[in-house]
């Protein structure tokens, strides 16, 4: 065997990585063919001197087509807290806009979770009958996948494994470097991707959290350029990756090449990766959000008609009218990529099913 040293390496590797991930010195094993080390090219950490104009607070949930919500939440409630809030039908009309969903719906059933950090909204389309899994390429496009950290002394891994967790990687748990965390891919029943990362040095004292959101997009440099503007701050890192078996072992993909952007807000990381080698289609529709898998990044702001407009000034539409939904007022969006996200005023909603207590992050030190 082979060992080459990899210096500095500091990553926060969606695609497994997450917000512990720093390597100062690590060795790794390369197979005895191997006669170079992994290229990684890393710009330095960005941590904005403020927060700019907006009244973005941070990410109030994550959206989950699902098939079956009692499924859901038995899966997820054995491994990591997964707290109901409420559970209730409504129309889908109430909720989304024409042209959302890939066709007429009459009454969805929602279940919204409460995590350490983040909430989850699952959505079934169809509480009547269970819908077929869909396993989403790794490469994309769209939201790929959420990562849960937990501390190595209690990984939530061995829970989902127990669970029935069909395993992505290879050689899982996989280990970059030797710096204290690991990473794992796997589909839960509706085949849709959780990336668990066991950490040596958690954050937080949670038995599991959410750290971030990740995607795949077909263009990472448009991305970083669009959500510059979104979050109103640059991107946290940059970062270039080829030639890493290690690498190639998280996403099951031999000589994958990648290029990131990921974004830190004030309770999650948004991470985008651009899949060279093989290449992320290239997606410039809008994703529909009836489609099994993550459907929404939802953001709550403290203003939404002032954050329109501020958007607005920047070239970022929102798509429609404002919804009024459960005493959230809602404007939609896409991305470049086509990913649904949204910006969402608490009206009249209980203040237990904002953000306030679950943000624990500063973009301008972390």
């Amino acid at each position: 065997m082979v060992r080459s040293s990899i210096a500095t390496l500091c990553v926060s590797l969606a695609l497994g990585l997450g917000l512990t991930s720093c390597v100062q010195t690590a060795n790794t094993e390369s197979a005895a063919t191997a006669t170079t080390p992994p290229r990684i090219v890393q710009t330095p950490f960005f941590r904005p001197a403020t927060l700019g104009d907006t009244r973005i607070k941070g990410v109030r949930f994550i959206g989950k087509t699902v098939s079956d919500i009692d499924q859901s939440i038995a899966f997820y409630q054995h491994a990591v807290p997964f707290e109901l809030v409420s559970r209730y039908r409504v129309a889908a009309s109430d909720i989304y806009l024409p042209g959302m969903t890939s066709k007429q719906h009459g009454n969805v059933e929602v279940a919204l979770i409460r995590t350490p950090t983040v909430f989850v909204k699952l959505v079934d389309f169809d509480p009547d009958a269970k819908a077929p899994p869909y396993a989403k390429p790794v490469i994309g496009p769209g939201y790929t996948h959420i990562c849960f950290q937990s501390p190595a002394t209690d990984p939530a891994l061995a829970k989902f494994e127990k669970k029935g967790l069909d395993m992505v990687s290879r050689n899982a748990p996989v280990d970059l470097g030797g710096y204290g965390v690991t990473y794992a891919y796997g589909r839960d029943p509706d085949g849709t991707i959780i990336e668990n990362e066991t950490v040596d040095r958690p954050r937080r004292k949670d038995s599991a959290w959410i750290t971030h959101i990740g995607g795949a997009t077909s263009d990472a440099d448009r991305m970083a350029d669009f959500y510059t503007k979104f979050i109103g701050y640059g991107a946290r890192r940059r970062g270039e990756y080829s030639n890493f078996p290690n690498m190639d072992n998280i996403v099951a993909i031999d000589g994958v090449v990648l290029r990131s952007a990921w974004f830190a807000v004030r309770n999650l990381e948004l991470e985008f990766w651009e899949f060279v080698q093989p290449a992320t289609p290239d997606r410039n529709v809008p994703a529909k959000v009836d489609e099994i898998g993550y459907n929404m990044t939802a953001f709550e702001v403290t203003d939404a008609d002032a954050e329109r407009d501020r958007l607005a000034k920047l070239g970022i539409k929102m798509v429609g009218p404002a919804k009024i939904s459960k005493g959230w007022k809602i404007y939609y969006a896409h991305d470049p990529d086509g990913n649904v996200i949204s910006i969402q005023e608490n009206v009249s909603a209980p203040k237990s099913e904002s953000i306030d207590d679950m943000m624990w992050i500063d973009p301008t030190t972390y």
